[in-house]
């Protein structure tokens, strides 16, 4: 990889080697890198103009590199057992409504871009609709919205000071590649209360090619 690289940088007046591992850094780092968004923009178009260089780089350490441009996003995923990780309950089920939100808009010709847009509001009705459980609380409704921010399902806006706790959420064209298309029979098996325990932790998927996917 190191002697791709140097072929590279050697024909390119425009990046040098460092250019290159701050862009692979910052997709190991976020998983996606989106195009809009400025801290991403010079990572995002680097990637994107060397992409069987960081898909062979990627693959060499067993990620799968997703490239989408239409919806000017891109991003990592983890292959083999690592593809598998540790969601709780909550977090399961929310974010299999966040992709039911994504669905919904998508029939209403609703989104933009490849981005939903929902509230917190919106997105508690239907959690309880689709579940029948108790909501999450303030604060853990917060901590689960933060852990999916971080890899990039949503961004949360600034709430109106009229409605202070109903947070806007922007859902992102990734919750596609994290959440599997049979997403309303993975909701009713989490809900059956002999396939599902509240006390117990549920294992997701990173491959939207299983059962049930996260970021």
């Amino acid at each position: 990889m190191l002697g791709d690289l140097q072929k590279i940088v050697s024909r390119s007046d425009q990046y040098q080697a460092s250019d290159f591992s701050r862009a692979a850094n910052q997709l190991l780092t976020n998983q996606f890198l989106y195009a809009d968004r400025p801290v991403h923009r010079d990572s995002y178009f680097l990637v994107a103009s060397h992409i069987d260089y960081f898909t062979n780089l990627f693959e060499a350490i067993g990620w799968s590199f997703v490239y989408q441009p239409d919806e000017a996003y891109m991003g990592i995923l983890p292959q083999g057992e690592e593809r598998y990780m540790r969601l709780k309950l909550d977090e399961s089920l929310l974010l299999l409504c966040i992709r039911q939100q994504y669905e919904q808009r998508l029939e209403g010709f609703e989104v933009e871009a490849g981005q939903a847009y929902t509230s917190t509001d919106e997105l508690l009705t239907s959690y309880e609709n689709l579940t029948g459980k108790e909501i999450p609380n303030e604060t853990r409704l917060k901590e689960i919205l933060s852990l999916f921010s971080r890899h990039g399902v949503i961004e949360r806006g600034k709430p109106e000071e009229s409605a202070p706790k109903n947070i806007p959420l922007k859902i992102n064209p990734i919750i596609r590649q994290v959440v599997v298309e049979d997403y309303i029979r993975q909701l009713e098996a989490l809900c059956d209360p002999e396939e599902a325990d509240e006390s117990e932790e549920s294992t997701v998927s990173q491959n939207s090619e299983q059962e049930v996917s996260a970021p």
